[in-house]
């Protein structure tokens, strides 16, 4: 079965373009060193975007197993990226975090609500258009879809201030807004935990 997904990311040049992601592209992602600096710089820009929204409603369960996880949200495309990419990158993402909460404690909360908040509005999009399908079919259906179009509205917010990014490569942005997904996935504010 050929898993493919079609993608906003970033060319060279600093412009948005359509990428697709197949397997032959996640390989060459994964094959790339990231750059922890270039993390810290994404997730800042990220987060300077944010308008902070106390109200928010955080809940918690057991984190689950990465690779149940996966099977419960029948990610596909998308399956070895998130695997290779938080057992290599989930530190350096941390770190990241952690530079937001010095200056102000619970703003990586902030941050992966926004990224949540992605999330929810990419599922309603989806329901309108598939409105007899329950939620997890939905999910089961379009995981893949789901995870593309997150990373599509993140490279989209990052392609607004293009002026903050011009010096990193366009392969660093994409390899680090996957990053930034996949920890996202993991701590269950992309797609669906099964121990809920």
């Amino acid at each position: 079965m050929l898993n493919r997904q079609s993608i906003l990311g970033f060319n060279n040049n600093q412009e948005i373009t359509q990428i697709v992601v197949d397997d032959k592209y996640i390989h060459q992602l994964i094959s790339l060193p990231n750059n922890p600096s270039d993390l810290n710089k994404l997730v800042l820009l990220i987060f300077n975007g944010i308008t902070d929204n106390d109200s928010q409603y955080e809940r918690r369960s057991l984190p689950p197993d990465i690779d149940e996880k996966l099977s419960f949200n029948n990610v596909l495309t998308y399956r070895f990226l998130i695997e290779s990419n938080y057992s290599e990158n989930a530190y350096y993402l941390e770190n990241a975090y952690e530079s937001l909460n010095t200056e102000t404690p619970g703003q990586k909360k902030v941050f992966l609500n926004y990224i949540n908040s992605i999330y929810l509005k990419v599922l309603g999009d989806l329901f309108q258009d598939n409105s007899t399908m329950s939620k997890k079919e939905l999910i089961n259906n379009f995981a893949d879809t789901i995870i593309s179009n997150v990373i599509s509205s993140l490279l989209i917010s990052i392609g607004s201030n293009n002026k903050e990014v011009a010096h990193l490569s366009g392969e660093s942005i994409n390899l680090n807004i996957f990053t930034i997904v996949c920890h996202a996935f993991v701590d269950c504010k992309v797609l669906e935990n099964p121990n809920n």
